[in-house]
C-alpha cells in the first residue's frame, strides 16, 4: 500500500529523481528489506499526500569502537560492505513542502527513544538547509563531487574535447590514436544492459582481486540488488549501461544512474591498466560524448579522488553526510574518549624524535 501511494505521488509530481523514485526504492526493499528494519513515513495536507520517505534502522553501525543504534533517511543503513552507497539521497516531497516535511520527520523521530544517532547519508548540499535549520548542532561531513557541465559546453559552441584541459586533450588524442577502432554500445534494452553488466562485474572483480581486495560484488545482496536494478532502471530510462570493446574484447563498462537528467558515475569495470593504458579515462570520455549527444545536463563523477574525475570535469558540487547524536551517557563517553585521544596525539606530536 505504501509503495502504491509512493508511485501515485511520483506520477503526480512527474518525478525525474532517482533515489526518491519507486523504481529504486522498491528494488532496494526487495533485496534489503529483510536485512534492514524499516518503515514508511508519509505526510498529508488534508487528504492530499505531500511527501513520503523510508526510515531505516541501521544494521551493524558503529561510532568509533562502540556499536550505535542509528536511524537513516532513505535507502541506507545497510551493514558495512553491503551498502548501495546512496548519493543524491532525498525524500519524495512536493515542491514547497520541504520544510514542513522535514519538521514532521523530526517530530516523529523525537517520539522514538530507541535510536541514538540520526544519519542523513549522501544528501546534496542544496537539500541540506532544511535539516541544518532543525539540527544546527549536527555534524556535517562535506565531500566534493566533480562533474562536467554539458550545458556550459553547448553554450560555448565547442566540442567536448576542446572543453578539457590541454594535457587531458593530448592524452585522449594519443590514446584514441593508439587504440585505433573502438566499438561503443549504449544499452537500449534491459536484456542488453544485463549482458553488458555481467561483463562489468567480471572486469571489476578481476581488477580488485588482483590487488588483494574482494571487490564490490563480493557481497551477494549487493550483487543481487545491482543485477535487478540495472534491468529496471535501463528499461525506465533511469539508468545507463555503456560498453567499450577493443579488438573483439570488452575493455570498459559503465553503469550510470539518471537523476533529474544528471548522469551519476555509479559502477564501472575496466581491463587491466597495464594492458590497456588509460582505458578508464577513454571509456568515460566516449560515454560523455554519447551522453552529450543524447541531451543530458551533467556527467557527475560523485565523490572520490580518482585522477580521471579531475581531468574530465569542469565544475564541482558537494555531497554531505549529516549526523546528529542524541545526548546520553554513551555519547558523552565517546566524546570524552575522542577528546583524550586528540590530546594524546597533540602531546606525542610535540615530543622530539627518539634517538636511533
Amino acid at each position: 500500500m505504501a509503495m502504491s501511494a509512493w508511485q501515485e505521488l511520483a506520477h503526480r509530481l512527474q518525478s525525474t529523481g532517482l533515489t526518491d523514485h519507486p523504481d529504486w526504492v522498491s528494488c532496494w526493499l526487495k533485496h534489503y528489506g529483510k536485512l534492514v528494519p524499516h518503515h514508511f513515513l508519509a505526510a498529508f495536507s488534508g487528504e492530499e499526500l505531500r511527501g513520503i520517505t523510508l526510515l531505516t534502522s541501521g544494521t551493524g553501525q558503529r561510532n568509533g569502537p562502540f556499536t550505535v543504534d542509528t536511524v537513516h533517511l532513505g535507502t541506507a543503513g545497510e551493514p558495512t560492505g553491503h551498502s548501495v552507497v546512496v548519493e543524491y539521497n532525498r525524500p519524495l516531497v512536493e515542491p514547497g513542502f520541504e520544510e514542513e516535511f522535514a519538521a514532521g520527520v523530526w517530530a516523529h523521530l523525537n517520539c522514538d527513544l530507541r535510536w541514538e544517532q540520526l544519519r542523513l547519508d549522501g544528501i546534496h548540499a542544496n537539500d541540506l538547509h532544511v535539516w541544518q535549520n532543525l539540527l544546527p548542532e549536527a555534524d556535517i561531513r562535506r565531500r566534493e563531487s566533480s562533474y562536467f557541465d554539458f550545458n556550459a559546453a553547448r553554450e560555448s559552441g565547442k566540442d567536448l574535447l576542446s572543453c578539457l584541459g590541454s594535457s587531458t586533450r593530448s592524452n585522449i588524442r594519443r590514446r584514441l590514436k593508439k587504440y585505433g577502432e573502438l566499438e561503443t554500445r549504449w544499452a537500449e534494452t534491459g536484456s542488453e544492459a544485463a549482458e553488458y553488466f555481467e561483463e562489468l562485474i567480471e572486469l571489476h572483480q578481476a581488477r580488485w582481486q588482483s590487488v588483494g581486495q574482494p571487490g564490490a560484488f563480493a557481497s551477494k545482496v549487493f550483487l543481487d540488488f545491482q543485477r535487478d536494478a540495472v534491468i529496471r532502471l535501463v528499461e525506465s530510462r533511469r539508468g545507463v549501461v555503456f560498453r567499450v570493446r577493443h579488438e573483439g574484447e570488452t575493455v570498459g563498462c559503465l553503469f550510470l544512474l539518471n537523476d533529474r537528467n544528471r548522469l551519476l558515475d555509479y559502477l564501472s569495470g575496466f581491463a587491466d591498466f597495464q594492458a590497456k593504458p588509460s582505458i578508464g579515462l577513454v571509456s568515460h570520455y566516449l560515454c560523455m560524448e554519447a551522453a552529450l549527444a543524447r541531451g543530458f545536463d551533467d556527467y557527475d563523477f560523485l565523490v572520490g579522488e580518482k585522477q580521471h574525475k579531475q581531468n574530465l570535469s569542469n565544475n564541482a558540487t558537494e555531497i554531505c553526510w549529516l549526523t546528529w547524536t542524541r545526548p546520553s551517557w554513551k555519547s558523552r563517553c565517546i566524546d570524552g574518549l575522542r577528546s583524550a585521544k586528540r590530546l594524546i596525539d597533540r602531546i606525542r606530536g610535540k615530543q622530539p624524535d627518539s634517538p636511533n
